[in-house]
């Protein structure tokens, strides 16, 4: 519940300045139909609703607005601080906000945030249940009100109308109207039914709800009910022939209500602002073309530059735990009285680890990790430490003198880490837990890194080198043109573009031999929207001393999953989609130019020809240029750069197999049939096949069924599979 109520303060926070700007652009708008300035409180709705949006440089809100300004993590951060953008407003708060203190048995700032989430709750449920009782009293008063027609209801002891429900929602007029006033005064509700007002005015108070405790919402709230009444009285105006702006204004107010009911129905009338309703309708005029086209361009222009966020700039801002945020600024701060540090893994899930000990005696290393565990000092409460996803560890301090020890548990589910010393309960940082554990996976490591260029250059875009996992020496190939499918190519190709995010080009060193490619553990995670890959290595490719290429990769996950040092994704450095760029990039071959004239159908049947001859490079050519990057690095160690082979769909091969056909006995297509299209890119298709191995591993022998799914790569390439599912 304190992470949901966190959330909903960043959001608030953020929409505040949405809020104000809105409120500001409705001042030029008054001329134009108050339909458009109704409009524009939807961008308000979104950003008090989405906890995320996406960067763009027109964006109107203050250039250095931070979309999270309270992070997730406060309560456990040694000196707590929010980060707003505004410096003065980040000034005067983070000096009243309370550090943690050392052997209490709970951060005292955990205790505000928890104690404010229950506030948080109980006012929502409050307003919530103190609606639901107005209209329930409202519905007890109408028992009395007759059918009139339709969903028209009559009621003697109304003296405003108004509608009432959203599923089925019912007019409500007071008794006595005359004809010519009814006719108008039903044409402005059946507006509010045509609108799908009645939902719009319930979800804002569901909003409203959320967001009780910020009175820039309310006034949204009440202004965004003025422009929805407005709205329609405008239409009722513009719907009958005769003017009836005074009689319909003289209405108005003869039925302004003495009191308001709080709910989540739009009442027509009596809702306040009588005054000003009045007034915009005795002064209503049609608006011309050119006011009402200028007013639409303005709110999408206004709308798109208000749910953006402002470039965060080139600085990346990895999310840092709390004892990580120390350890991250400078290596003079890291200090023991140690020699050796020794960690075991005491659980059984070993994983991709390859072994259960480790024993350091780098100072750096040593420092690092006895530091950050003294550091880490902010108690935590009692969890459930002895289960399947929860790794344990002991790590093991000594000197001639003596020395500690200590139990690290990291939960990888739900990503939290946690110390045991001294007797205590200590929160720690997950990216320490991380780092840990990627001792007892990369065990050849150097933790001294002399190369200072390289820890300068990542530290310019906010990372952080913690050791050296491998030194490759490798060949560059032809990169500026792709033919065939070759994994060097491709995997320098797509990172090449990452690498010209921060300046670099590798393609002008084509057809290189030798040059060198070191691999780093990065002490940040993977940016945020990779989430819940987390653990990255950073890579150098260098010719001589000169670097010449650098970018983040997750390693053995997708080789996709990656970024330039700026954290951008491929798509927002390249400005293209992955098939876009490689239908630029791909030069034809022989084979691959023969296959670009099959039909899908066709390009399926020559696969699994491909396979029972047991011919790999057909085959290959038979798959998406997607699909093959994605396995470029899948199931890899981290001291590899990528795989020099690819495992072949439906070839159930192990993963240590030295060919794809190293299981396969046969396959044999037995017939492709067209499920559907999704678009003209895109055909998914049935396919039944008779599939012989020689061990069943992850897929059974025999007569069986599956999806394939096929994809228009290029007009070079033709059709592709991108996969098989079920």
């Amino acid at each position: 519940m304190r992470e949901l109520f966190l959330t909903i303060l960043n959001m608030s926070l953020t929409a505040s300045y949405v809020i104000l700007l809105v409120i500001l652009v409705r001042l030029p708008l008054k001329k134009a139909p108050h339909i458009i300035s109704y409009a524009l409180w939807s961008v308000v709705g979104f950003r008090l609703v989405i906890p995320f949006s996406f960067e763009g440089i027109f964006s109107l809100l203050p250039r250095h607005t931070n979309p999270v300004p309270i992070p997730h993590d406060i309560i456990y951060q040694q000196s707590p601080q929010i980060h707003s953008g505004i410096e003065a407003v980040d000034a005067l708060v983070n000096k009243t906000l309370p550090a943690p203190t050392v052997g209490a048995s709970v951060n005292p700032l955990q205790i505000y945030t928890e104690i404010g989430a229950y506030i948080w709750i109980a006012g929502m449920i409050a307003l919530l249940v103190y609606s639901l009782a107005s209209v329930l009293i409202l519905k007890k008063q109408l028992k009395s009100a007759s059918l009139s027609e339709q969903n028209i209801y009559t009621a003697e002891n109304l003296k405003t109308p108004f509608v009432l429900g959203f599923i089925r929602p019912r007019i409500y007029l007071p008794a006595g109207l005359g004809a010519e006033e009814r006719s108008y005064i039903l044409l402005h509700e059946q507006t509010h039914i045509q609108r799908k007002d009645p939902i719009i005015k319930i979800l804002a108070f569901f909003i409203l709800s959320l967001h009780w405790f910020n009175p820039l919402v309310w006034i949204a709230f009440i202004l965004m009910s003025r422009d929805m009444e407005l709205a329609c009285d405008e239409k009722v105006l513009q719907a009958m022939a005769a003017d009836i702006k005074k009689p319909y204004a003289t209405s108005l107010l003869s039925l302004a209500a003495g009191r308001q009911i709080l709910n989540g129905s739009p009442l027509a009338f009596g809702e306040g602002n009588v005054k000003g309703r009045i007034k915009n309708v005795l002064n209503y005029r049609k608006p011309s073309f050119w006011v009402v086209a200028t007013a639409i361009v303005t709110i999408v222009v206004v709308g798109i530059a208000l749910i953006t966020d402002p470039p965060q700039g080139d600085t990346i801002q990895p999310g840092y735990t709390v004892s990580d945020r120390a350890s991250v600024t400078s290596e003079t701060a890291y200090t023991t009285k140690y020699d050796i540090v020794e960690i075991e893994f005491l659980s059984d899930m070993k994983g991709f680890k390859s072994t259960d000990k480790f024993t350091a005696t780098d100072s750096k290393i040593v420092a690092y990790i006895d530091t950050t565990i003294r550091t880490s000092q902010t108690y935590a409460q009692k969890d459930d430490l002895n289960n399947h996803h929860t790794n344990k560890y002991r790590i093991q301090f000594s000197n001639d003198a003596g020395g500690y020890s200590c139990v690290l548990y990291y939960d990888t589910l739900y990503d939290k880490a946690y110390l045991v010393n001294d007797g205590g309960l200590f929160a720690a940082g997950t990216d320490f837990a991380r780092y840990i554990d990627s001792l007892l996976e990369n065990t050849h490591i150097t933790g001294h890194i002399d190369d200072t260029a390289a820890v300068e250059l990542f530290k310019t875009y906010g990372w952080t080198l913690d050791y050296k996992i491998n030194t490759i020496t490798d060949k560059l190939n032809d990169i500026r043109i792709l033919s065939g499918f070759h994994p060097n190519a491709y995997y320098y190709a797509f990172n090449n573009e990452l690498s010209k995010d921060i300046g670099l080009d590798m393609s002008r060193y084509s057809n290189t031999t030798n040059i060198n490619v070191d691999i780093y553990k990065l002490h940040e995670s993977m940016p945020q929207d990779f989430y819940p890959i987390q653990d990255c290595r950073g890579i150098v490719v260098k010719k001589g001393d000169k670097i010449i290429g650098a970018f983040i990769s997750a390693g053995r996950h997708s080789a996709l999953n990656a970024c330039s040092l700026k954290a951008n994704r491929f798509e927002k450095v390249t400005g293209q989609t992955l098939y876009t760029w490689l239908a630029h990039m791909i030069k034809a071959d022989r084979t691959e130019a023969r296959l670009s004239k099959l039909k899908p159908e066709q390009v399926i049947e020559e696969y699994f020809t491909a396979l029972e001859r047991k011919d790999d490079q057909t085959a290959v050519y038979c798959l998406s240029k997607k699909t093959l990057l994605e396995k470029l690095t899948v199931n890899m160690p981290n001291e590899r750069l990528y795989n020099q082979g690819i495992s072949l769909p439906l070839t159930d091969s192990d993963s240590g197999a030295k060919s794809s056909f190293a299981n396969l006995k046969s396959a044999k297509l037995l017939k492709a049939d067209a499920i559907d299209e999704s678009d003209e890119n895109t055909k998914n298709y049935r396919v039944t096949v008779e599939l012989q191995y020689k061990k069943a591993l992850t897929v059974g022998n025999g007569k069986q069924l599956w999806d394939c799914c096929m994809v228009y790569e290029s007009p070079q390439t033709g059709w592709k599979i991108e996969g098989f599912g079920h």
